[in-house]
């Protein structure tokens, strides 16, 4: 990796990964399994930084490969409880239902019906205020209000998750 490329893994990192740990954490409720597959987002994020660097939306990038390894974490965890012994399994509380690879699978529950459509629109599709604006019907300000909203609705819903920044 050359050095331009890693100054620019770096910011990529430092700007994105509270959030992504936020959701990790949000979707799996535990902490350190929720750093780990941060890590393993970035690691994925440094081999592939060629074609990373070049595409249109690194954020809907990093948030899709998390999405994978929240799925893939959840696979691993049903195959481990189905190896436990009978007895055990009586005392575990049910894994979850694996998540599918959609976005809309890790944002939170909370949040409204337009909230959620504009975080999808702008993230998972990467629609450009102009082309949100078109879609949804409303002027380009109106679509930059209703993504600023949203975003901090989505931040206050998940900003319930403990601190990643104090234990990278």
């Amino acid at each position: 990796m050359k050095g331009a490329q890693a100054k620019w893994l770096h910011t990529l990192y430092i700007t994105h990964a509270e959030t992504l740990y936020r959701v990790a954490y949000f979707r799996l409720g535990d902490p350190d399994r929720a750093k780990d597959l941060v890590h393993s987002v970035f690691l994925a994020a440094a081999e592939k930084i060629s074609i990373l660097q070049h595409h249109e939306n690194p954020r809907a990038w990093l948030l899709r490969a998390l999405n994978y390894e929240i799925s893939h974490e959840f696979t691993r965890l049903e195959k481990e409880r189905r190896s436990l012994p009978l007895e055990a399994l009586a005392k575990e509380t049910p894994v979850g239902q694996p998540p599918s690879l959609g976005l809309d699978e890790i944002l939170p529950t909370q949040l409204s019906s337009r909230d959620r459509e504009v975080l999808l629109l702008y993230y998972e599709e990467g629609l450009s205020y102009q082309e949100m604006a078109d879609r949804l019907g409303i002027p380009v300000s109106t679509c930059g209000t209703w993504l600023l909203r949203a975003k901090a609705h989505c931040r206050a819903l998940l900003s319930d998750a403990p601190d990643f920044s104090n234990e990278r």
